[in-house]
């Protein structure tokens, strides 16, 4: 063998590498890719995620990126308006004035409506609700007879010398008054109220009724307060009380009057049983 063969690697401990797979190929990565976390322990780790719930952090950011949204879109607004204004015509520019002034002055009057009433309510409050009492308590003392009163209404004188007018006639009389709107009646010097009433007095020796007890003989006045025209027209309807009256064989005089006082009167009587009841 000569010196320079020596020199050279023997062949025969060169490995095979037919089996050796091809290394020019790329390593699979279309699978899931993983971070690990170097302060976690080895082998523990978790798929990253940019919007992975963190706590009450994420709340606050989404809340900021809600407020930002906002004054983004705001500000588009403000700014379109701003460009419609600034490319607005004259002639518009004027219409869209006018239309705030007029808005301005009606909210104005609106203001010193309000101002004005809540001064009433809060000022004049006391004054107000005691007028309003002072005026209810006229009313009442109207319909229950306790003053004396005056306005228009008719003036009525039955004339009955034979007896014919009962008691049944001077309630008719009355309750037609009543109907057609007389807010005040007397009857032969005697206030028609609620308690009124009227009865017979056969033995007696001149025509004559009962009112509430006390007798009272013919001729009988009859004052009611009330509109003269409407009061005048039911009692001569026909087969009304006017008719009624002169069927009996007695005397119907009326006469509408402008103006006519009522001066009789009754006392206040305290209720024994009916109590008021507070409906507030």
């Amino acid at each position: 063998m000569a010196a320079d063969e020596r020199d050279l690697p023997d062949v025969s401990t060169v490995p095979d590498m037919s089996d050796v797979s091809d290394v020019s190929s790329e390593p699979d990565i279309s699978g899931p890719v993983s971070v690990a976390n170097p302060d976690e322990p080895e082998g523990d780790y978790h798929q990253s995620s940019l919007w992975r719930w963190s706590g009450p952090a994420s709340l606050v950011g989404g809340a900021m990126f809600a407020v930002l949204g906002w004054m983004l879109v705001a500000g588009a607004i403000a700014q379109a308006d701003e460009d419609s204004l600034a490319n607005a015509r004259p002639a518009d520019l004027v219409q869209i004035l006018d239309s705030l002034d007029a808005e301005n002055d009606q909210l104005e009057r609106e203001r010193r409506r309000l101002t004005a009433e809540e001064e009433s309510l809060t000022s004049g409050s006391r004054s107000q609700a005691l007028e309003q009492a002072r005026a209810r308590e006229a009313s009442l003392e109207v319909l229950a007879g306790t003053t004396k009163v005056r306005g228009p209404g008719v003036r009525i004188v039955i004339r009955d010398p034979v007896g014919g007018v009962d008691a049944a006639t001077m309630l008719e009389t009355v309750q037609e008054l009543r109907d057609a709107g007389a807010e005040s009646i007397e009857v032969a010097e005697r206030r028609v109220v609620v308690s009124t009433w009227f009865g017979d007095q056969p033995d007696s020796e001149r025509p004559g009724v009962l009112i509430s007890g006390d007798f009272r003989p013919s001729p009988y006045t009859i004052l009611a307060i009330g509109d003269p025209q409407t009061l005048a027209t039911a009692m001569e309807i026909p087969g009304g009380v006017a008719d009624t009256v002169r069927t009996a064989g007695a005397v119907f005089e009326m006469d509408r009057r402008e103006s006519l006082d009522i001066t009789s009167t009754v006392p206040l009587i305290t209720p024994e049983y009916a109590q008021p009841v507070d409906t507030g």
